[in-house]
């Protein structure tokens, strides 16, 4: 795993240097994160093909930074550029991915509306992973930048497009979770697999928190396989599946009745 760990760290470290022109200095912070996202990447690919009784078609990422997560999981699970949907409303990242993939790109920041917002914007030079649509608690205002970007919902985009199903989604919108999560609507039921961003407490102005999301979840038969506390005890990764599309054992109850017990 380890191996693993450093090879893609190595490559995106490689891949961003190109994207940007600039060389890329991670400090420790920035490889122990780099390490952190990494290896749950690796986890959530072990989960899909283990535990879940579907092989993803299309991969869907909500706030892509580089592309390059969503191009990992493309050859993890040996997809097409074609299959794959990427949003990012950070103008310099959407244009950078636009420039260097194939994917179904968007430069749109994905939401429970649909109307025109400011995203808070970080120059690529600091921490763009802290560019949101909401306002932070705590970091100084003046490195973001407000720029006017389009919000979409997701269940309008999903039909407008005439999506049948939405096998696997990641969501990293720093503090915009919930939103995402509401914004897809009744179409939620096509998505088959969930790796999700939450905060145990807020750290974005207004934001909605790791119980109302859980709560969101298990309202629409999301069984919940994984949940991992970050480093800094604020943030957390977790990874869901659909319980229809959940490996289940089957016992047979007898007179032809059976009963499912699903993973937990």
């Amino acid at each position: 795993m380890k191996k693993y760990i450093n090879k893609f760290i190595t490559i995106t470290t490689q891949t961003i240097s190109n994207l940007t022109g600039i060389q890329i200095i991670f400090y420790k912070r920035d490889l122990d994160a780099a390490k952190m996202s990494t290896r749950y990447l690796l986890k959530t690919v072990r989960y899909i093909k283990q535990l879940s009784n579907f092989v993803p078609k299309n991969i869907f990422e909500i706030g892509a930074n580089f592309g390059q997560d969503a191009e990992f999981l493309r050859t993890q699970f040996n997809l097409k550029s074609k299959n794959i949907y990427v949003f990012e409303p950070h103008p310099v990242l959407y244009k950078k991915i636009k420039n260097n993939y194939s994917f179904n790109c968007y430069g749109l920041a994905v939401s429970d509306i649909n109307k025109d917002v400011i995203f808070h914007a970080v120059d690529l030079k600091r921490n763009n992973g802290v560019s949101s649509l909401k306002v932070h608690k705590y970091n100084d205002e003046g490195i973001y930048t407000g720029i006017k970007v389009e919000t979409i919902r997701m269940d309008y985009f999903i039909s407008k497009n005439n999506i049948k199903s939405v096998d696997f989604v990641k969501i990293d919108v720093e503090g915009l979770t919930y939103e995402v999560l509401k914004g897809f609507g009744k179409e939620i039921k096509k998505v088959k697999a969930l790796q999700i961003e939450t905060e145990f407490a807020p750290i974005w102005k207004g934001q909605k928190t790791w119980e109302t999301i859980y709560n969101l979840l298990k309202s629409k038969d999301f069984q919940l396989v994984d949940y991992e506390l970050q480093e800094d005890g604020l943030q957390a990764d977790s990874f869901w599946i659909q319980k229809e599309h959940v490996k289940h054992l089957s016992y047979n109850l007898g007179k032809n009745k059976w009963k499912k017990v699903y993973l937990s």
